[in-house]
């Protein structure tokens, strides 16, 4: 029995590399920003997908070993999946950031374990502890603080970009829900290099007329070096440590860390565009922190009789 309990205790790796992934999606906004500057949405989009699909099909086959044979059911499934969080994510994402502004894009994403709870308990496939459902108003909690939404203005000009970036978060958080089906049966690197590679063809197709306007070698230092970050951070290391981690836990668990993302932002805004962090970032940080440590604090094990 103990040895049984240990191999499902997952231990603090699978938390530490959720930090790491919100640090990555962390530099998104900011690098998604300054590219878009010399580049349309849906072209930015398709780099993403398709080095993504790239970079994670080169790190399967050198970590994962060759794909395992997959039924027709199998792959329709991943298709299903890379819909939700491959194609549906980066596109409305993207699209969505380039008609809102980088601080909305922060707020809206942060529904994204609101949502996740909500699939779960619709799909019957995870149900949240109490302790869980009293983490999620202190982290949210925190957001709202650090963004001061008082002074948010949602005006008309904004509203068509939040509603997609709200619309990515509920198609981010179907996702999360639905891949841990597909990921205790096998490699997290193995199953997100395909899901890529699914994806990249919708999203280069609807890329195509951007693309075909891009001059590549007008591109200047910093939109190139964005472009690079966008993909390796904002799209590969953290959708492969993202995937890992999921294995490893619940989905909204994953998702809780979600709340952590502005923290990071707003820390990666002040070094690469010198914006000063609002001094409610201390506050903001303390109750996000707290609530992500009570979702994933491990829960008291009754004594042994």
């Amino acid at each position: 029995m103990g040895a049984e309990t240990r191999a499902r205790e997952p231990g603090a790796a699978p938390y530490v590399a959720l930090l790491f992934v919100q640090l990555f999606f962390g530099t998104l906004p900011v690098f998604g920003k300054i590219a878009m500057r010399e580049m349309e949405p849906f072209a930015l989009a398709a780099f993403r997908a398709l080095f993504g699909a790239l970079f994670l099909s080169l790190a399967a086959r050198a970590f994962s070993g060759p794909e395992p044979r997959q039924t027709l059911r199998e792959k329709g499934e991943v298709a299903l999946l890379s819909l939700l969080g491959v194609v549906a994510n980066q596109v409305l994402f993207i699209t969505g950031l380039s008609l809102t502004t980088a601080t909305h894009a922060t707020l809206l994403v942060a529904t994204v374990p609101v949502f996740t709870i909500l699939v779960g308990l619709l799909s019957r496939r995870e149900r949240p502890s109490p302790r869980r459902l009293l983490a999620v108003p202190i982290a949210f909690g925190g957001v709202l603080f650090l963004l001061d939404p008082a002074n948010l203005s949602f005006r008309h000009g904004t509203f068509v970009g939040d509603l997609l970036v709200t619309l990515n978060s509920v198609a981010y958080a179907w996702f999360l829900v639905r891949a841990r089906d597909v990921l205790v049966r096998r490699p997290a690197l193995s199953f997100v290099s395909q899901a890529f590679r699914y994806g990249a063809l919708p999203i280069l197709l609807l890329a195509l007329p951007g693309l075909s306007r891009l001059r590549p070698a007008e591109l200047s230092g910093p939109a190139l070096g964005s472009l690079v970050g966008v993909v390796l951070l904002g799209t590969v290391g953290s959708y492969a440590l993202n995937a890992w981690a999921l294995a490893r836990t619940s989905a909204s668990t994953t998702a809780f860390f979600i709340y952590v993302q502005p923290v990071f932002a707003g820390a990666f805004a002040f070094f690469a565009l010198g914006e000063e962090p609002s001094p409610r970032i201390f506050g903001a940080a303390a109750l996000i922190f707290a609530g992500v440590a009570l979702a994933i604090w491990p829960a008291r094990k009754p004594p042994a009789s």
